[in-house]
């Protein structure tokens, strides 16, 4: 009888053990699945989280520059592009320009307001030789407003008369894609360089004069690959 007591004890004992190891085996499970959990309702970080930083381009969204931004800095290069050009041609450093000249396009000289399929045009090559081995050799730049005579030139002398005949540099005047005056010529820059942007450096005529010596350059700029190229250079001023 002592020992059907002593057997049914360790039996009793051995149902608590087992219970107990049960219930110790549920709650490590549970604590592997829930411990990471924050009041019950956070899902837990699993084994891919990253750090925010890493991917901060698909987290944030970076602003974009509006409208203004955009015309501003177009304008701040076409103002330092309009400089160094006129630059050159006050420095007489020619050979300088043809890197700015457009690639494809090459530049055109317009000695007046209106611009001409016949007004002297000129590749990056063509200029270069223009400047350097052709200096000394005047040619045809197109014809004088009035008499109508041949503007027969070198090119430092074309320059001189037709690109930097003031102080452009120094402009009394300055706009960009917009007129600041016309004369009687017709003004068809717009029409012969649609989709490009201008800058206009400008003086005004003297009161002993009238107003009618007043003198204007336009540099047309074409954009490509992100870049902006000489494509014009057009002189305006009283015409008859």
């Amino acid at each position: 009888m002592h020992f059907t007591f002593i057997l049914k004890k360790n039996l009793i004992a051995m149902k608590k053990f087992f219970v107990l190891l049960v219930l110790g085996s549920l709650f490590v499970t549970g604590c592997k699945n829930g411990c990471n959990k924050k009041g019950g309702d956070q899902p837990a970080e699993d084994s891919t989280s990253y750090n925010k930083g890493e991917r901060a381009d698909t987290l944030v969204n970076t602003p974009q520059p509006d409208s203004a931004q955009i015309r501003i800095t177009k304008d701040s290069i076409l103002t330092s592009l309009t400089k160094e050009v006129l630059t050159i041609f006050k420095d007489r450093q020619y050979t300088k320009l043809d890197s700015l000249i457009h690639p494809e396009e090459g530049v055109r000289f317009s000695p007046y307001a209106t611009v001409s399929s016949e007004d002297k045009k000129f590749s990056r090559e063509e200029f270069n030789k223009l400047v350097t081995a052709n200096k000394n050799k005047k040619i045809n730049w197109g014809s004088f407003d009035g008499s109508g005579d041949p503007i027969m030139l070198t090119a430092a002398e074309y320059f001189k008369r037709f690109v930097y005949d003031a102080n452009f540099v120094h402009p009394e005047k300055y706009d960009i894609n917009k007129f600041i005056e016309t004369g009687n010529s017709v003004n068809n820059l717009k029409a012969k360089y649609e989709g490009s942007d201008f800058t206009e450096s400008h003086f005004s005529g003297s009161k002993k004069n009238g107003g009618i010596d007043w003198k204007s350059v336009r540099l047309v700029f074409k954009e490509v690959g992100g870049k902006y190229y000489l494509v014009g250079v057009v002189h305006d001023q009283w015409t008859i």
